[in-house]
Formats: C-alpha cells, sequence, structure tokens
C-alpha cells in the first residue's frame, strides 16, 4: 500500500483588502446575523435570503460597459463571510456548513467517566413519546439539509421523524419508508406525509415521484401525501428577488406552463414562519386531546423518575468508593 506525504502547492489567489465596498457589505451582514441572531448557525443560503433587504445599496451594484449591474450577491456574500470570520469580525461557528459531515469520536476516558455521563442524563433524557394514542403515523420531508436544525426541535415536540429528501429519494430511501408505513397500518395509524419543498420545477415534482413510486412500483396504497410548503399562498411572505427557472431542469416546461417562470426557495422563507408553517402543518393531523394526555402522563412520570435517580446516582458512588 503506498500512502503519500502531500507537499503545499499554492495556487494563484487575489489578496484581500477591506475596501470601503466590503466593509459596508460586511455591515449590512452583521444587520443579518444581528436581526437572526436566535437563529444561529445559519447557511450561507439563508443569509443571502435575507441579505437581500440590502442589495440595492451602491456597494451592492457594480459598473460594465457604462451600465450599472447587480453583483453576484452570492458569491460575494460568500467572500465577505470568509474573511469576516478570518480576521475575526464574526465568530466562525455563526455560519454552518450542512455538507460537510463530522462522526463523532467514540470512547470514554474510563468505566467511572462512563457511569456519570449515563448518570447525567438521567436527570434530563426522558421524555414521553407524544405519538402514542395518535390515529396517523407523521413524517416531516423536508427538501433542505440546512433546515432540519430549524425543523427538527418543532418535529421533536410531536414526537416526529424529519426525514431530508435531498434530491429524489433511492429506491433504498423508499423502502425503507415502507417498512415503517406498513408497520404503521399494522397499529391501525394512517401513514400521512407532511412535505416541505422548494416552489421549482423539481421541488414541484419529487413529492408526486415518491407517490408514484410507492404506490406503482411497491404496491403500497393508503398513505396521505400533503403539501405544506412552499405553496402560492407562501410567496407574499418571501424576500423579492425568486430563483429563476434553471432551463437544464427537464421539468422546467410542464412548470413554466402550469405555475409560471418564477421559482422560489424553501430557505428563503423566514425561520420563525417556517417553525410555525411545520407546528400548524403537525398540529392539524395530531390529536390534541391525546397529545395533552401523554403530557400529563410525562409530568407524573418524571416526578416518578426523580426519586428513581436519586437511589441509581447512590447506588453507583457507593460501587466506585467501595470498589
Amino acid at each position: 500500500m503506498v500512502i503519500l506525504k502531500l507537499e503545499l502547492e499554492r495556487s494563484k489567489r487575489s489578496n484581500w483588502v477591506w475596501t470601503k465596498q466590503n466593509t459596508a457589505r460586511s455591515v449590512d451582514i452583521m444587520k443579518v446575523l444581528e436581526e437572526f441572531k436566535e437563529y444561529l448557525p445559519m447557511t450561507e443560503r439563508q443569509i443571502f435570503y435575507q441579505l437581500l433587504h440590502y442589495t440595492d445599496a451602491p456597494h451592492w451594484q457594480r459598473q460594465y460597459e457604462g451600465k450599472t449591474g447587480q453583483v453576484d450577491v452570492y458569491a460575494a456574500l460568500g467572500r465577505v463571510l470568509k474573511w469576516m470570520r478570518i480576521d475575526g469580525k464574526i465568530n466562525h461557528d455563526v455560519v454552518i456548513d450542512e455538507h460537510r459531515i463530522i462522526t463523532r469520536k467514540e470512547g470514554y476516558t474510563d468505566a467511572e467517566s462512563f457511569i456519570d455521563l449515563k448518570l447525567k442524563y438521567l436527570d434530563y433524557g426522558y421524555s414521553r413519546c407524544m405519538a402514542q394514542k395518535q390515529p396517523r403515523h407523521i413524517e416531516v420531508w423536508i427538501e433542505k439539509a440546512a433546515l432540519l436544525s430549524l425543523v427538527k426541535p418543532v418535529a421533536d415536540e410531536f414526537c416526529r421523524r424529519v426525514i431530508v429528501r435531498k434530491g429524489y429519494g433511492s429506491i433504498t430511501f423508499q423502502t425503507q419508508f415502507y417498512a415503517r408505513a406498513v408497520e404503521a397500518m399494522g397499529y391501525g395509524q394512517t401513514p400521512t406525509i407532511l412535505y416541505f419543498g422548494d416552489w421549482d420545477p423539481s421541488g414541484e415534482n419529487m413529492i408526486h415521484a415518491a407517490m408514484q413510486t410507492m404506490k406503482d412500483e411497491l404496491g403500497l396504497d393508503g398513505i396521505d401525501y400533503y403539501r405544506c410548503g412552499l405553496n402560492p399562498e407562501h410567496f407574499n411572505t418571501i424576500q423579492k428577488n425568486p430563483v429563476p427557472i434553471k432551463n437544464s431542469d427537464r421539468r422546467s416546461k410542464k412548470f413554466i406552463k402550469n405555475h409560471g417562470t418564477t421559482a422560489y426557495e424553501l430557505d428563503a422563507m423566514h425561520p420563525e414562519k417556517l417553525k410555525t408553517l411545520v407546528r400548524d402543518s403537525i398540529m392539524k393531523f395530531t390529536d390534541m386531546g391525546a397529545y395533552d394526555e401523554n403530557k400529563a402522563q410525562e409530568v407524573e412520570e418524571s416526578r416518578w423518575l426523580v426519586d428513581i435517580t436519586k437511589d441509581i446516582k447512590n447506588y453507583a458512588r457507593e460501587k466506585f468508593n467501595h470498589g
């Protein structure tokens, strides 16, 4: 086996300078980060859509052949954000990169540290499954991995799964859902999909492709599918400068015929509006009476666990002290 140790090979890069233009752009970015600080970290795409409030300003324009036009805001944003972090103007962790996955390092210092960590979980780790006694098996499907951090806490309130459906789902994905759906039907529940995706040729078609595979090719019927967003009624809540239709998408012709030439991305929705939309959509298909019963039971069980936890901790400490 040959493993090569690499030496740095530099490519040509232009030097970064904090010009008046770049400084003015950074001020606009700081305004966005301050306004949305409770939703941090955000992706560059999310910041981009909120930044569009400010891009009519001169420092987001450029002169070309005697004409004034807007710069590529997304590209400019990426460059300014990079140097804002390198130069310490903002913390590195305010921007998240959802495409780079880091696995967790396994292992504990020793057995005592392992027990200590597990005992800490007993203080706050219990929550009752709120999906019990419900007539529907609800899953929240979202097109954008970047929005998982916003959507998951809302779905967790109701003990519902969030599935990131980036692109068209593979047959592996479909058969995994098939198994969950069949299991739910066995409990007398109706599998119910709440879908949130872009309003564009692919985003509009993806859920229908999944429905067709499930019914025609896997032979499973009895599933309810709902497109909860983006839908036309949400467009007036989204920032200006919607996305142009991609000519490379073979579904564009049909989409334009049915819906026009404008597309919108789910990322453009205000984070709080998206969370509210997800919560309202789940509640629409949730028996809130059964939900409240589970909540009341959770409170009683939590009180009981406090006493049990004390006994377990005392037992563990005694064992370690006399071990």
